[in-house]
């Protein structure tokens, strides 16, 4: 179940773009690969250093806007956006919170 919610919330949020441009299935799941794959020591949340990672997945699959926040260096900015309570990690229940908005 858990990974089933990070997966979805991934989908939707992660790839730095609204969940309408991401239409493709198989873009879909590069991204949720993408999340499992830098989420390094899988408990469902992302540290920074984890989240750059998934930014780069991301950018080298072409996915969303990933390889503009990458080439512009964005990194932190995006982290920022989406740690609301900027405890340092990304939380499924933030991603999705952020995917809502």
């Amino acid at each position: 179940m858990k990974a089933t919610f990070v997966l979805t919330a991934v989908t939707l949020s992660l790839s730095t773009v609204p969940a309408s441009t991401l239409a493709d299935e198989a873009q879909k799941e590069v991204v949720a690969e993408n999340f499992l794959q830098a989420d390094a020591n899988a408990d469902g949340a992302l540290t920074f250093e984890e989240f750059t990672t998934l930014i780069d997945l991301n950018a080298e699959d072409e996915i969303g806007r990933a390889a503009l926040v990458k080439r512009m260096g964005k990194q932190s900015t995006a982290f920022g956006r989406l740690d609301a309570n900027a405890d340092g990690i990304v939380t499924t229940e933030e991603i999705s919170a952020q995917a809502a908005r």
